[in-house]
């Protein structure tokens, strides 16, 4: 079930690389920066995310509920800080707008989307190229 509670157990030290970083940032944008992400990753593939996954076992290749965590990590990381009502990210210091507001929804489609998350979906070949 993709909860604040299980994002926490996700990213604790014991488990995630990026723990202290999840850590930093306050529990309203930690929690918006989740609702954020589900609604951003469900837009850009267009279903609902899965709710129902069964226990994560050694091996499991595609998670939506760890998709939807990386993602929101990822944005808070990058400046698109959501607020704790899941309202759209907001970029600020580093975040950038998809200037072409494209993200999810054809050509540039995932300039917006971790390349973690999108490995959580199965989707490997997933590139991040900088110009």
């Amino acid at each position: 079930m993709i909860s604040f509670e299980n994002a926490q157990v996700f990213f604790s030290a014991s488990s995630h690389h990026k723990a202290a970083i999840w850590a930093a940032f306050g529990s309203a944008h930690r929690r918006g920066a989740i609702t954020a992400a589900r609604r951003m990753l469900s837009r850009a593939l267009g279903r609902a995310m899965k709710d129902d996954e069964a226990a994560y076992a050694e091996g499991d290749r595609t998670r939506d509920e760890y998709a939807v965590y990386e993602q929101a990590l990822w944005m808070l990381e990058h400046g698109q800080v959501a607020d704790a009502t899941g309202s759209d990210p907001v970029p600020v210091l580093t975040g950038q707008v998809d200037p072409a507001g494209k993200a999810g929804t054809g050509d540039n489609s995932f300039t917006v989307l971790s390349p973690e998350a999108l490995r959580w979906f199965g989707w490997t070949g997933a590139a991040v190229i900088r110009g």
